[in-house]
Formats: C-alpha cells, structure tokens, sequence
C-alpha cells in the first residue's frame, strides 16, 4: 500500500499547483509512510523536497521540516544540503522577520519552526563553510538576545525557553562558538534556579553536555554553589541530573568541594541514587587525589 501511495503524494508534494494544505499533508503523510516503510523514499528526491522548506506558507515549511528531520537521521548524507537551507530560513525568521503574523505566538514568531530548525541543524556536523557559520552566529545571538526580554506570560515564558534551549544545545554541538557558549552559561545558571522544575532540570541538563564540551570549565564554576544545592531538590530527576553535572564539571580546582558535598549528601541520598553516587566519588576520589592516605 505504502509502495503504491508514495510516488502520488511525492508529486502532489513538489508540485507548484498544489495549494499549500495540499502540500502540507502531503508532507505529513509521506512522514506517516516513511516511518512504516522507509524504502519508499528514493534518494533523488532530496533535493526537491529540501527546496520546499523555503515555501512562503508556515505551515508547509513546517511540515516539510518534520518530514526532513525523519530523513535526516536516518541518511544525513542524502540530505545534508537541509543544514544549510534550515540556517537560511531560521535567519529569515529571526533576523529579517519573513513570517506571517498568524504564526506569531505570544510575540514569539514562529516558535515551531525554530525549535525544528535547531534540531535539524543539530543532525549535521557543523559546517566548515565560513559563511553557514556567520549565518548561523547571527541568528543563535539574536535569540539569545531576545530571551533578555522578561516575558508578560506563561505561555510566552514557554515558547521563548523552548527555542533558547534548542539554540543553546546547537551552540555546544557547534562547540566553536566561544562567545556565545560563555552567554549561555550565565543563561543556564538563571535557568538552575527557576521555581519551575522542568526548567531546573532542563538548565543542568544542557549545562552538563556544555561541561562536557567546553574548553574552560570556569564560567560553570560560578555556578557551583547553585548546582550543589540541586542535591536537596525535591524532585530526584533534577538531583540525578545535578549529581552528573558536579561529575563533569570536576577538575582538580574543585574536586575537594565536590566530593566532600557528595559524601555529605550521600547519607541523606534516595537508595536509588546511592549505587551510583559511590561509583563517581571513587572515580573522581582516585583520578583527583593528592595524598594516597
């Protein structure tokens, strides 16, 4: 069935007559296909699909997007002229403001798309070419500059943190970025200490693969204190997270610190956490230790 159907919504897909709802159910329904069967999509097709996501209509774009980043994963090779096409259309949005005001939501302009474009950039190894780089710099800053703004709502708060989170973990997966991957640790701390816990952990989360990453761990640093008291949070999904965080972020500056909290806190700690908090106190106890006594 899957074989018989996809030739027929490929051509209703690239076709320039299909009116966009056309296209964009086009797009998900190949996605739909793909998933139950994904020998259906031929490799020549790559080409015209990516050149969609440049479609004037939101919807389609996003659609297309979802249906690129199925792709992606699977054969990144096939589809890797998406990178650059998804650094240009991002730029669209957040730099030259190309969008229709029906997908603006909470002033937040097409949050959606955003947060696929990140991730889709984000499949790809990050780009030689200095100018995607330059692209890419511009965008990533001015999203990182408007997360400045304080939000007047819930669901603005929302829709902002969701495209700062996915440009704060492309900024690591680019890992060449020192500017701005020293802007978003001063971001990760606020985020530790939100009153929202899916905030909280989400911030310690991309933190730890920052620490992982990054040359310096000093700007991670200053938040130590903060990340410390993650261990007495009360939920045990942030204090997982915080206990890998306080692992990758030691070095012999700081291990004294950290082993002493964990030994501390270890006392107190959930049964389901013990086992593995043993296991990194030894491991950083035997790389770190200045006196074999």
């Amino acid at each position: 069935m899957a074989e018989a159907l996809c030739s027929d919504v490929h051509r209703l897909l690239i076709s320039p007559t299909s009116k966009p709802f056309v296209k964009k159910k086009a797009a998900l329904t190949m996605l739909r296909l793909y998933r139950k069967v994904p020998s259906i999509v031929q490799p020549e097709w790559a080409e015209r699909i990516i050149a969609i996501m440049d479609d004037p209509d939101m919807g389609v774009a996003l659609s297309v997007t979802s249906l690129i980043m199925a792709l992606s994963q699977d054969d990144p090779e096939t589809f890797k002229g998406a990178y650059v096409k998804a650094a240009q259309r991002l730029r669209k949005i957040v730099i030259d403001q190309e969008y229709s005001g029906d997908y603006v939501y909470y002033k937040v302009p097409c949050p959606w798309l955003q947060c696929k474009l990140l991730r889709l950039m984000q499949y790809f190894n990050p780009s030689e070419d200095t100018h995607v780089r330059d692209l890419m710099r511009e965008s990533l800053q001015r999203i990182l500059d408007n997360a400045m703004e304080m939000p007047k709502n819930v669901q603005q708060n929302n829709a902002q943190n969701a495209v700062l989170f996915e440009a704060i973990n492309l900024i690591i997966h680019l890992d060449t970025e020192r500017d701005l991957m020293v802007q978003i640790s001063s971001k990760l701390g606020k985020f530790i200490g939100s009153r929202e816990t899916n905030v909280r952990y989400l911030g310690l989360e991309a933190m730890t693969h920052l620490a992982v990453r990054t040359e310096t761990l000093d700007p991670i640093k200053k938040h130590q204190d903060l990340i410390i008291g993650s261990l007495k949070d009360r939920d045990i999904t942030v204090r997982r997270q915080g206990l890998d965080l306080l692992y990758s972020m030691c070095d012999s500056t700081n291990s004294q610190k950290i082993v002493h909290e964990l030994l501390k806190y270890l006392q107190t700690a959930d049964y389901a956490m013990r086992e593995e908090m043993v296991l990194k106190i030894a491991i950083l106890t035997e790389k770190y230790a200045t006196d074999v006594k």
